[in-house]
């Protein structure tokens, strides 16, 4: 009678092993991430964030589930990134202008008044010049999915419309932190003063700074028409965003799920570059309808301006190496010519 109670309690542990057990590898599947972005829920940023982290879930049943943390709720650009190279974060999107302060190639995106259109920028970054600079990322800790739109950017300041390169003299001009941004301003006779886009609108309403330089998204998302007067076309750059995955986390996932977030990333570019447009199709009236001062820039000025950069283009070739520039040149060239 021992015997046989002693077996079926033996019986029983052994059920519950193998059950706890069994169960053990279902709890490991579910994987919580997070994603944070620099500015609001009405910017493309957080618009193609959430989309992802959607997508991310119907491709993976549910297995993935992605957070979207908005308008520098965890940080700086600056700051994420690093939390993805030390394995802290996720996810993140932030501009190249920032991923070249980690790896210098990616500065030449920013070159001054390189593009001539959005679709160009598409065939580009989607090309195999695109591809190339992503794969420089997994040796910093970073995978690079996607590229993703920002946008043209223009000049808004408080103290008077830029019409000429000279109106931009002695302005005050909030930038990226990045090396090229700060150059570029200061070579147009402005005061570059970098920061972090979470701190910028404090500054432009404490006239720390006098202006600062984003695409129309950027200013409406963040409310800057609150606390700047005039808005200036100058289409200096463009300026292009990156979902980035963490190496640390992209490391643990299986090859099944790895295929599902590249689908997942894809197709939610698709989308935040469609709701970039968009909206920076529709948001110069609802700028000038919210009391800013709206002017554009001629061809011949913003030909005048390139010719007054050409000493920061010639530095930043140089420092980023000729064969780089000119690949870049010939990828935009080749776009071009096929009508993009």
């Amino acid at each position: 009678m021992a015997f046989h109670r002693l077996f079926r309690l033996a019986g029983a542990a052994l059920a519950l092993g193998l059950s706890v057990g069994l169960a053990a590898p279902a709890a490991a599947q579910q994987i919580r991430a997070r994603l944070g972005t620099s500015l609001p829920d009405a910017h493309p940023q957080t618009l193609g964030a959430r989309k992802f982290a959607e997508l991310v879930t119907a491709k993976t049943g549910g297995r993935i589930t992605v957070s979207v943390y908005s308008n520098g709720a965890l940080g700086s650009d600056v700051q994420m990134t690093s939390a993805l190279q030390g394995g802290s974060l996720e996810f993140t999107v932030p501009s190249t202008a920032t991923i070249a302060n980690i790896v210098r190639d990616f500065g030449v995106v920013g070159l001054p008044f390189s593009f001539a259109s959005e679709r160009e920028a598409d065939a580009v970054f989607d090309g195999p010049f695109g591809q190339a600079l992503l794969a420089k990322l997994p040796e910093k800790n970073l995978i690079g999915l996607a590229f993703w739109e920002n946008g043209f950017r223009n000049v808004t300041n408080s103290r008077r419309p830029i019409r000429t390169v000279e109106d931009l003299q002695g302005i005050k001009i909030r930038t990226m932190q990045n090396n090229l941004y700060i150059d570029m301003f200061n070579g147009m006779g402005s005061n570059a003063v970098p920061l972090a886009v979470t701190e910028l609108f404090s500054a432009l309403e404490t006239r720390a700074v006098d202006g600062q330089e984003n695409p129309f998204t950027v200013v409406f998302a963040q409310k800057f028409y609150d606390v700047q007067r005039y808005l200036s076309t100058t289409g200096h750059a463009y300026d292009a965003l990156v979902l980035l995955a963490g190496k640390t986390f992209w490391d643990k996932l299986n090859e099944a799920d790895r295929q599902a977030v590249q689908e997942a990333a894809r197709e939610a570019t698709l989308y935040e570059r469609q709701q970039s447009r968009t909206l920076n199709g529709e948001l110069r009236a609802q700028l000038i309808a919210a009391g800013m001062q709206v002017n554009d820039l001629s061809p011949e000025e913003r030909a005048r301006m390139r010719e007054r950069l050409k000493p920061v283009i010639d530095k930043y070739s140089a420092l980023l190496g000729q064969p780089l520039v000119t690949a870049f040149f010939d990828a935009i060239a080749k776009a071009r010519a096929a009508g993009q």
